[in-house]
């Protein structure tokens, strides 16, 4: 194993965290059986040294690797290179959706345990009351309306299309029941427009940073991914202009209470890019999965209400504001760009779980006293959060967010997938800035949710608290005065 590094090439020189980087360079050297299954792979803290990278990085690739079954380790002996057989191979696309999967920190903690007594990880809630109020009607009701046809339902349930129409005309874009698809949550309706758009190789605009389950969608779809810089009002809209004309394929944009950064774009920044969207017919695709989380001033009408006929898909879920095991979101637009999506919605799942759309019905009745209670609780949550991280990380900087479920902080130093690592042996998970980001920008950023009780943030942010000073000892170079958010 005295040639490994040899063997491995210029694996630093491609992009997102060492580790992975490390990580497919091994496993594509063992694929080509220019490490033979069998052969012992060097003591980690040896290879740390051959390569110029911590132990850290090394123990994360061979974790990586294990998991795959490309390694194995063996008590006592070390860890072993394992070839696995054709028929346990993995496709290009389970490739794809394995490596976006490995890069969204927030997915796989709901699948795989990070090991952590506390997570900032999910942007979730637990269910709003009326919640279970609305399922004992639903379940309780005698009528058995619901069960009177075949219940597959693609567009979705008339009822619950009718009503999210009728929230979002109050919300200021005029909608219609033919203009409504329901799907599962906003992820599905994402990966709904990634499939009716996007081709491989072309080119998507996204902002930069941004909610890191469309990049892994629009990734895993094959497409190009091109970086829009966010600023404190949103994404840049020249810039957003540019990659239109220069031939984006689409663009998604997150424009209340932007994931990850919290910002809202303004009006007259949502008419521009409306203005784009019937000027060059690239479609847009608007997520509203936030915009009903305001801690204050609402956000403006979404992008759709300023150009009614435009390529301009919204989408959006209850959620976040209701409780995610509803598993209920919708696309808004054109009727026939939503009889187009319904298609793929068809060829998906046939339509979307009956009782949980009834129920939606039901919840989207109380949304109004939904929303204050929720604006409430996010505000005391939020300002819980910046109180804790002023007095136990005083060199963290963030803009405060008027709404959503994120603070996105600044480290003063270093890197916050280094910091991620750290930060695990101490107890706490959290999302690097830079799983954010299409070009892995924002190494210096992390992504904090702020969704439990003060005690429970309070454990958290005094954990993280001792991984930084731990971090900190060796993170001594200092950033440049850059922007909180650009």
């Amino acid at each position: 194993m005295n040639s490994l590094k040899a063997r491995l090439g210029e694996w630093k020189a491609s992009g997102g965290p060492l580790y992975l980087r490390l990580a497919e360079a091994l496993r594509l050297a063992i694929e080509r059986a220019e490490v033979v299954s069998g052969d012992q792979l060097p003591p980690e803290r040896a290879l740390a040294d051959q390569l110029g990278v911590s132990r850290t990085t090394v123990v994360s690739a061979y974790a990586t690797l294990r998991d795959d079954g490309w390694v194995e380790s063996r008590q006592g002996s070390g860890t072993y290179a394992s070839r696995r057989g054709l028929a346990s191979a993995p496709s290009t696309q389970e490739r794809e959706i394995v490596g976006a999967f490995r890069r969204n920190t927030v997915f796989r903690g709901m699948l795989e345990s990070p090991g952590s007594t506390f997570e900032f990880l999910g942007a979730y809630m637990n269910a709003a009351p009326e919640v279970e109020e609305a399922m004992r009607a639903v379940l309780n009701d005698e009528s058995g309306s619901l069960c009177a046809s075949h219940g597959y339902l693609p567009f979705g349930l008339p009822a619950l299309r009718r009503a999210i129409a009728v929230y979002l005309s109050d919300g200021g874009v005029p909608t219609t029941e033919e203009q409504v698809l329901i799907t599962n949550g906003t992820q599905q309706a994402i990966g709904l427009t990634a499939a009716l758009f996007v081709e491989r190789g072309e080119p998507v605009a996204v902002e930069d940073p941004t909610y890191l389950g469309a990049i892994d969608t629009y990734t895993a779809a094959g497409a190009r991914l091109i970086p829009v810089p966010v600023s404190h009002e949103g994404v840049d809209v020249a810039r957003l202009r540019e990659a239109l004309n220069r031939g984006a394929r689409m663009a998604y944009l997150v424009p209340s209470f932007q994931n990850p950064t919290g910002t809202v774009m303004p009006e007259s920044a949502r008419r521009i890019v409306a203005r784009l969207a019937e000027q060059t017919q690239v479609p847009i695709v608007e997520d509203h999965a936030l915009a009903d989380l305001s801690a204050g001033t609402p956000a403006p009408p979404p992008i759709a209400a300023f150009a009614r006929n435009a390529p301009i898909l919204t989408v959006g879920s209850l959620s976040k504001l209701f409780w995610g095991g509803l598993r209920v979101g919708w696309a808004r637009g054109p009727a026939a760009l939503i009889e187009r999506l319904a298609r793929f919605k068809a060829v998906a799942d046939l339509g979307s779980p009956v009782v949980s759309q009834a129920i939606g019905v039901q919840v989207l009745a109380r949304i109004e006293e939904v929303r204050r209670a929720r604006g409430r609780e996010i505000a005391r949550k939020r300002d819980g959060l910046m109180a804790l991280l002023r007095e136990h990380l005083p060199g963290w900087t963030w803009r405060q967010p008027e709404g959503g479920l994120l603070l996105w902080a600044r480290m003063p130093r270093g890197d916050a997938n280094d910091l991620a690592a750290v930060a695990l042996r101490h107890g706490v998970a959290i999302v690097p800035g830079s799983v954010n980001s299409p070009d892995r920008h924002f190494a210096d950023h992390v992504r904090l949710p702020y969704v439990e009780e003060p005690e429970a943030m309070a454990h958290g942010v005094r954990l993280l608290a001792a991984a930084w000073q731990e971090y900190e000892a060796v993170a001594r170079e200092p950033h440049g005065q850059l922007e909180v958010i650009v």
